[in-house]
């Protein structure tokens, strides 16, 4: 009896998901502001810029596509996406 019990409320826990899921919308990102940076990217410019970039922005904002980008002798940038609302 348990078991059916337990199936019954999962069931209707996942076909309520299934009816507010869709409602939520998608997130819509767009390109934030490039960090500046002195030096060239080097191996590990990308992770270098994924801290630089959490250090700078709140979670909450869900960076994402972090890539270092040679701009020049010695100079390079961070590039991102950040949330800027829902679709």
């Amino acid at each position: 009896m348990k078991n059916i019990s337990m199936i019954s409320i999962m069931c209707l826990v996942a076909a309520l998901l299934g009816l507010i899921a869709p409602s939520l919308g998608e997130l819509k990102y767009c390109p934030a502001p490039d960090i500046k940076r002195a030096g060239s990217c080097g191996a590990k410019g990308d992770e270098d810029c994924f801290f630089e970039v959490a250090g700078s922005y709140p979670a909450s904002l869900m960076p994402r596509n972090i890539h270092c980008v040679n701009v020049g002798k010695n100079r390079s940038k961070c590039s991102f996406e950040i949330v800027c609302g829902s679709n």
